[in-house]
């Protein structure tokens, strides 16, 4: 048996279930609770029970009302398949920061190619490792198991076979003792085969390749090249989406923003790990609180610089939410995000050209983080920056603009300009002062009624502090100060 690639299938039977206790405190997930779904006309069963309702007495297959009777006190839910795919598609999006090659199989399964990790993860036990680092803080139970197919390695999954040897031959060993309901064939060709005496899948092995098609038909054949390994059909691999949209059942109302934190740092454990598969980092983004009637309340959060670690943006969300309050109680908690930059890796000099150079950088990100904590407790308007314009006369060449502001073009000429400058042109005694550069002569403003005709100077007074002066009609004044 040739071996070109290796899988591993991650099979989730509870995900949607795990998902829900996952947003709960540690006492509600003692309660116990299961999710009930519709099969046939039999009316709804147990699909999905956690550990306090199975030791109770509760078996999947059950019905509802059987469990209802046997524990009151149990909570139970209707199973939602679109809930739980997008569950799934969460949990790919997760591994995708290890794992590029995962194929969804809905509503419970990712498949995964490990076979090129190895090398990046130190062989064959560095690969599980890592990836039981994840699933370790998801906290969703997982069947894994190897497969030398994805067939292979799916029904050994589902079959609750945690079988993860590199060996072909034993994992045909093990795929040989199951029972045919395993198979994931349809019911009719499961039929045909146990009207045939074949009850499990090694008996199916051991038959030649022209027997199966005479008696079975082509799609047979197929399956067992599948099986075998001898056919590997195209998966279609996940790629995560351009655009961050996710939406959490809350399970319970939150009359207050603060009751949302715990399922928002779900949200933005989700985020950061959307951000890490992009190498992005996120300027701003709207989280929605649905209600039960009207529309959701948005709140838009800004930063005064790129985030992408869920810590930092958690901290600085809070502060932004203490100023918010909900008008309703909400049931759902979502959060979009699109307004993304292109992550940019910070290197330090090995050899610094003066000693101010080493800190600079360590300053400068704290001095910006300084400023989203800022942001974030006051409101975008709140934080301003001077920025320079077009305009020749000293009233007129900056304005305050909100720090996200787009940056807009200064005076084409740098020109020595003093830091402090005065509200009004105080008059002075020109004697007092020495000359040491001028004059700048500014004769501008026209057009709009307040026009200035000035020969600018730089000059010391008599504590030698340099200042900034100019003569206009014959008078002297001070303007600024340079120190």
């Amino acid at each position: 048996m040739k071996q070109t690639k290796f899988w591993w299938f991650l099979a989730l039977p509870q995900l949607l279930l795990d998902e829900q206790l996952s947003l709960q405190s540690l006492e509600q997930q003692q309660q116990p609770q299961i999710i009930c779904a519709n099969r046939g006309n039999r009316g709804p069963q147990v699909v999905q029970a956690n550990a306090a309702a199975q030791a109770a007495g509760i078996q999947l297959g059950m019905p509802a009302v059987t469990a209802s009777t046997l524990v009151p006190d149990v909570h139970q839910r209707p199973y939602e398949r679109e809930r739980e795919e997008a569950v799934l598609r969460r949990l790919a999006q997760w591994l995708y920061q290890d794992i590029a090659h995962i194929a969804l199989y809905p509503p419970q399964g990712l498949l995964l190619e490990v076979q090129h990790l190895q090398r990046l993860y130190g062989g064959y036990q560095g690969v599980q490792r890592q990836l039981q680092r994840r699933l370790r803080r998801l906290a969703v139970q997982v069947e894994l198991a190897a497969g030398y197919s994805p067939l292979a390695a799916r029904i050994l999954a589902q079959a609750g076979i945690a079988c993860l040897s590199t060996d072909a031959q034993e994992l045909q060993n093990a795929l040989a003792q199951l029972p045919l309901r395993y198979s994931l064939l349809p019911v009719t060709q499961r039929q045909q085969l146990e009207d045939a005496g074949i009850e499990r899948l090694g008996d199916l092995l051991r038959l030649a390749v022209s027997e199966l098609g005479v008696r079975f038909g082509r799609d047979m054949v197929n399956y067992v090249a599948e099986l075998r390994g001898e056919l590997c059909p195209p998966q279609q691999y996940f790629q995560p989406p351009l655009k961050f949209r996710e939406r959490l059942d809350l399970l319970t109302e939150a009359t207050s923003w603060q009751q949302l934190v715990f399922p928002l740092r779900r949200l933005l454990q989700q985020l950061e790990a959307f951000l890490q598969s992009r190498q992005l980092s996120v300027n701003a983004f709207v989280l929605l609180a649905h209600h039960r009637e009207g529309a959701p309340t948005r709140v838009r959060v800004a930063f005064a610089l790129p985030l992408w670690r869920s810590r930092d943006v958690q901290q600085l969300v809070q502060l932004q939410l203490e100023r918010q309050q909900l008008s309703t109680p909400a049931l759902e908690l979502s959060l979009h995000a699109d307004d993304f930059t292109e992550r940019q890796a910070r290197t330090a000099q090995w050899c610094p050209t003066t000693a101010a150079d080493a800190p600079s950088s360590q300053q400068t990100h704290a001095l910006r983080s300084l400023f989203g904590k800022l942001q974030a407790r006051l409101g975008e308007g709140a934080l301003q920056q001077a920025q320079a314009l077009t305009d020749w006369r000293p009233e007129a060449a900056q304005q305050w603009l909100p720090r996200t502001a787009t940056q807009l073009a200064g005076p084409p000429a740098q020109l020595p300009r003093p830091l402090w400058l005065l509200t009004s042109a105080e008059p002075i005694d020109i004697a007092q002062w020495q000359l040491h550069w001028g004059p700048e002569r500014i004769q501008s403003g026209w057009w709009d009624g307040q026009a200035i005709d000035r020969d600018y100077y730089i000059a010391l007074d008599a504590q030698q502090r340099q200042g900034w002066v100019f003569r206009s009609q014959g008078a002297w004044y001070l303007h600024g100060w340079f120190s």
